[in-house]
């Protein structure tokens, strides 16, 4: 392993896991002697390891396939584990480097950076074949390729940002964010909400969509050998202005994670939320009436929220005796039916072009009105120094909101910050 290489590993793991982490984990070293050949039916039993991140009713819906698939394929073993997003990635790679990993993980496509950098993953295209992929849409694997090449199967299309507005307050969506300000504080200042707007004010993800309005990028090339970040910008220093005034005038929450933001739109104390599809399962057990329309311009300049795919990723050495059984769980999992049972749980656009297409999904607004969403998305970057990014932006935009830094002081303490973070990554 390069040096490089050691830096970015040791980063993306930064706990060394006990053994008894792997428990139950199958083990990735061929079996001397084995005779089976690949595709070859699957007779013995066979158990898999399957590590995923997703939210909660996407689980529910999960579990519902995976009971199918155990159904008809009694002789396969599906043991599911779930970890948030940052956990996904330390121990998985803790695991597939010590050769205990599971078989099948999924997760977000930013993982690639990691994944395929440390040579924990193989093309996916390659191992279930190219006939296959081709029932997928393409702009979503394009999202989920490294390098040119394919090592994801995604099965929804989105992860995206967007206003959700309540109906009870606005009957007729904004178009502008000067509008949605205006509506907002007539509510706000006849006393029927506390705040015009709330989003989770801790991550950037969050307000890194006002960047582009304010003409911003985060890294100059994404697909340069080695891209630099541009932080220290004219655009930085507005988009630290934009934040800085919002949260002085009261637009938004003082404070808010996820959790409060989403909780203040729903007990009625905010009339917009800028959240994701993932949150439509809470917004309608609470009975709220709402409507979805991309992040509104400012000054007439389109705001563009990152959008990503989840999907499915193989690990690269594999018994003999259960690639068969890894190649059907997977095409099992993104089958047209299948990918509708998993929209109950995501809410987002599936991958598979025939569940694209059926009424389940062209008849949803709240599903077919992503679309023009998507539309205005920029793909987020999935490289590995985008983690430094991260890691840059997200103290400056607590200290911005606190009032701890002058928005003009934000640009060059980022960068240094930004800069700082790649090298550590050994890039």
């Amino acid at each position: 392993m390069s040096k490089n290489l050691k830096k970015v590993v040791s980063l993306a793991c930064t706990t060394i896991l006990a053994t008894s982490l792997f428990v139950g984990c199958g083990s990735k070293t061929n079996t001397a002697g084995d005779n089976k050949k690949e595709g070859a039916k699957t007779e013995k039993k066979v158990e898999l390891a399957f590590w995923e991140q997703d939210n909660a009713e996407g689980q529910k819906a999960m579990d519902k396939v995976i009971a199918k698939f155990t159904q008809e394929n009694p002789n396969i073993k599906i043991n599911r584990s779930h970890y948030e997003t940052e956990d996904l990635r330390k121990n998985y790679t803790n695991a597939a480097m010590s050769g205990k990993g599971p078989e099948i993980v999924f997760g977000p496509n930013d993982n690639l950076g990691v994944f395929v950098t440390a040579g924990l993953i193989q093309p996916i295209d390659k191992f279930l074949g190219e006939d296959f992929m081709k029932e997928f849409d393409s702009k979503a694997l394009a999202a989920a390729k490294y390098q040119g090449a394919q090592y994801m199967l995604p099965d929804r299309n989105g992860n995206e940002l967007l206003l959700i507005y309540n109906k009870k307050f606005v009957s007729e969506a904004p178009k502008t964010w000067e509008e949605l300000e205006q509506v907002g504080k007539k509510i706000q200042k006849d006393g029927k909400a506390q705040y015009v707007v709330a989003f989770n004010e801790v991550e950037p993800f969050f307000t890194v969509p006002f960047l582009k309005a304010f003409g911003g990028e985060v890294f100059d090339d994404t697909n340069a050998e080695s891209p630099k970040p541009t932080l220290n910008t004219e655009a930085i220093k507005q988009w630290s202005q934009f934040l800085n005034r919002i949260h002085e005038e009261k637009v938004i929450p003082k404070e808010a994670d996820y959790d409060v933001a989403l909780n203040l739109f729903k007990e009625g104390k905010a009339p917009f939320l800028i959240n994701g599809p993932w949150c439509f399962g809470d917004l309608d057990k609470a009975n709220i009436e709402y409507g979805i329309l991309p992040i509104p311009s400012i000054n007439g300049k389109d705001c563009a929220a990152y959008s990503a795919v989840k999907g499915y990723t193989v690990s690269k050495e594999i018994n003999d005796e259960k690639k068969e059984a890894v190649k059907k769980f997977i095409m099992f999992m993104n089958n047209k039916e299948n990918q509708l049972v998993m929209v109950d749980g995501h809410k987002q656009l599936p991958t598979n072009l025939e569940a694209i297409k059926d009424p389940k999904i062209t008849d949803d607004p709240m599903i077919a009105q992503q679309k023009p969403v998507l539309d205005k998305c920029i793909p987020m970057p999935i490289i590995p120094q985008m983690r430094a990014i991260w890691d840059a932006m997200k103290p400056a935009q607590q200290e911005i909101l606190a009032g701890k830094i002058k928005p003009e002081d934000v640009p060059a303490k980022m960068q240094k910050k930004a800069e700082e973070g790649i090298k550590a990554l050994g890039f």
